[in-house]
């Protein structure tokens, strides 16, 4: 593959958050961070970009965006830790109202709403369920096991989630981790990993299906156009 080739690799973005109030660690960026960026990259032909985000509204209005608009992701993965999980838990869904707990720069969003436009509850279109019983059946990482969930906390977490899936939500998933008495910060990168893994399986036949679709559609308007000249 030549250097031309590589800078236009599809990019798969994994994020995780900063430290908050009682995590002056972030399980969430511990574990994406210790994610095998080289194995994955040849595993898949993508390139990955792993990013810290700050616990603030301001800065998920500020950077989520600007994320899409500049890579355009394959897939997008946010992930952050949930004092109450003990599983992976795969997050089918964000709001767009409700945010009143305040962020680490002691602050809301205005009327407590998320700032991106959408409808009042936004679905992932990856197969949740599907990836839940693909991860848990398919020999998962030693001592993990992953879960779904319909409620991912009217915080940060569900707030940068919405956001996203505002953009796209056929390439956008959430994911909320344990914390690090539960499972290691290594234990968690290779759930990760996994799951990104089958979240790249869904979006690749989803891509191919789309391709299929585009080439028929544009071979009836092309037969059409004929006749009509005809």
């Amino acid at each position: 593959m030549s250097n031309f080739d590589y800078l236009f690799k599809p990019i798969v973005l994994v994020t995780g958050f900063g430290p908050f109030l009682n995590h002056p660690v972030n399980a969430s960026w511990e574990a994406v961070k210790l994610m095998n960026k080289d194995e994955i990259e040849k595993k898949h032909n993508v390139e990955l970009v792993q990013l810290e985000i700050p616990v603030t509204y301001e800065n998920v209005d500020e950077f989520v965006p600007a994320i899409w608009e500049t890579h355009t992701p394959k897939l997008m993965i946010h992930v952050g830790v949930s004092s109450i999980a003990n599983n992976i838990t795969i997050e089918t869904q964000a709001h767009r109202k409700g945010y009143q707990r305040l962020d680490y720069f002691d602050k809301c969003p205005a009327n407590h709403v998320c700032t991106a436009e959408g409808a009042i509850r936004i679905h992932t279109k990856l197969d949740t369920e599907k990836l839940c019983n693909d991860f848990n059946d398919g020999n998962p990482p030693k001592d993990t096991s992953a879960i779904i969930s319909k409620d991912a906390g009217r915080y940060l977490c569900e707030y940068i989630y919405y956001t996203s899936l505002s953009v796209d939500n056929t390439r956008t998933l959430f994911i909320h981790v344990p914390d690090t008495n539960v499972y290691s910060s290594e234990q968690t990168a290779r759930a990760l990993e996994k799951i990104l893994d089958l979240c790249l399986e869904q979006v690749n036949s989803m891509d191919s299906a789309k391709e299929v679709s585009d080439k028929l559609k544009n071979t009836s308007l092309k037969s059409e156009n004929e006749i009509e000249i005809k």
